[in-house]
């Protein structure tokens, strides 16, 4: 056997790849193992430049470059490698390289004799990416787990909770140094360091009761180790986080609610109670007061009565009648005297109400400004009651004003068509945002013991509600008070026929 079929035999033997390139790329000689990975028979493979045949073109010239490179040494070199067959399937082999020389020393071509580990490689990169998805995976479970946790704390305001949220979300996504958040919920922004909307945005909208009440962005800047965008699991995560920080708003926002609830309803109970109370006393009281005032006033008329006695008297009748308006006050609260509607002109009735507190105002040197709209729509509501409800806020604000020497209050009227508005405002000292709390609290009052009964402005919030109607205080120390009363525009006719 000659050389050339020595060398053949050996080729044709080999349980691996064999393949012999000449120092130009040019394929030499290929044993069959070659020819079944390749897809190509050896008489179309013999002369070929094995780089451009099947080597994907951006790799060419690096791999040409390390393989000829070998050619300079004299031992075995090994080297890991891509080729494309005929069909353009990757197969991936492990390569040993021996420089091959003539007799006088000079190398000729490289000897190739690669194995085929494809199915290997494939498999561990199939690993790689299971345990890089676990991982990731394992990091998102985490950050969810921990927000379970947070949605329990239904007792403990959001705001900590969102700036303990923050932090725990950048390391569940593939690459945290590259991704920033921001959550926004009504007015309150939380972002992450460095937050800045440069690269793909990702955004979930934070909905509560179906209302959108916010949203949580996350950016991933470009140039980041896991690439430009966001992968689907990331996406799945923010829209899970997004809905459970909706679902710790909600459970906020029902917790509140419901303790508001409970706190309304024991008030009620509470107003209850002292409204049968009241109604109580007052019916107890009317009589003998009904009494001492008759026998009082036909005292006076007597003839030749001494001036110390027929002064007393008339304390006596003054006292009676300070009472009785006390025992009327009570009444109203405790709902014993039910409006009786009737079509009113809202200015005509506000008119004889200031007339009332006309005396009170001069006394305290405080200014009546009127401001009445005209061509207000009459309005259906029991005049004596509304009177009461002007005469009860204007002296308010004029007793409010007396220690300051007097001052000014401004009572305005108008209409937007459906309601009329009643707005009584003074230049007094205001009030603070704890008095404000107790404002319509019965026998709540900031006055000196024999100056108010705490009554007034209960018996204005009972009249106005049983109206159908609405009263705000607006207030602060040192900027005065402004009530507003707002009471609806009801036809006649539509009232009688509900």
């Amino acid at each position: 056997m000659n050389l050339q079929n020595y060398y053949d035999t050996v080729m044709q033997l080999s349980h691996g790849i064999v393949v012999t390139l000449d120092l130009e790329g040019r394929v030499v000689h290929g044993n069959s193992e070659l020819e079944t990975l390749t897809g190509y028979p050896m008489k179309d493979l013999a002369g070929r430049d094995w780089f451009d045949t099947f080597i994907p073109e951006p790799e060419r010239e690096a791999a040409r470059r390390a393989v000829l490179e070998r050619t300079h040494g004299q031992g075995v070199s090994a080297m890991a490698g891509v080729i494309k067959d005929r069909d353009g399937d990757k197969v991936y082999i492990n390569w040993n390289l021996k420089p091959l020389a003539d007799s006088e020393g000079n190398i000729i071509s490289v000897l190739c004799v690669g194995q085929d580990v494809t199915d290997h490689t494939l498999r561990e990169d199939g690993l790689l990416r299971e345990r890089s998805s676990l991982m990731e995976r394992n990091r998102e479970l985490n950050c969810l787990f921990q927000i379970s946790q947070m949605v329990t704390r239904v007792d403990h305001e959001l705001t900590p909770i969102f700036e303990e949220l923050m932090p725990i979300l950048p390391p569940a996504f593939q690459d945290p140094a590259s991704t920033s958040l921001r959550l926004t919920v009504d007015r309150g922004v939380w972002e992450t360091p460095g937050y800045a909307e440069v690269g793909q945005l990702l955004k979930e909208p934070i909905l509560v009761l179906g209302e959108k009440r916010g949203s949580l962005r996350a950016v991933l800047r470009k140039g980041g180790l896991g690439g430009d965008r966001f992968t689907p699991d990331e996406r799945d995560l923010l829209a899970a986080v997004a809905q459970q920080v909706s679902v710790m708003v909600a459970r906020k926002e029902t917790r509140s609610a419901k303790r508001a609830l409970e706190a309304q309803l024991r008030r009620a109970d509470r107003l209850a109670k002292i409204g049968q109370f009241s109604a109580g006393v007052a019916h107890e009281i009317n009589e003998p007061l009904a009494n001492i005032l008759g026998f009082a006033e036909l005292a006076l008329q007597s003839a030749g009565l001494p001036d110390q006695v027929a002064s007393d008297l008339r304390s006596i009748v003054e006292s009676s009648l300070h009472a009785r308006e006390i025992i009327r006050k009570l009444m109203f609260f405790a709902r014993q005297l039910p409006p009786q509607l009737l079509p009113v002109n809202l200015n005509e009735v506000v008119e004889q109400g200031l007339g009332i507190t006309q005396s009170g105002a001069k006394r305290g040197q405080v200014d009546l400004v009127r401001d009445y709209a005209e061509g207000l729509p009459t309005i259906l509501a029991d005049p004596q009651h509304l009177k009461q409800v002007v005469v009860n806020l204007v002296s308010n604000a004029i007793q409010a004003m007396e220690p300051q020497g007097g001052g000014r209050v401004t009572v305005t009227t108008m209409s937007d068509g459906e309601d009329a508005y009643l707005v009584v405002e003074d230049t007094g000292p205001g009030m603070d945002r704890e008095a404000l709390k107790q404002i319509f609290t019965p026998f709540y009052t900031t006055k000196d013991v024999d100056r108010g009964t705490g009554l007034g402005l209960s018996v204005v919030h009972g009249i106005v509600k049983a109206h159908g109607g609405v009263i705000q205080v607006h207030s602060a120390p040192g900027q005065g008070t402004r009530v507003e009363v707002v009471l609806p525009c009801l036809s006649i006719s539509n009232t009688a026929e509900s």
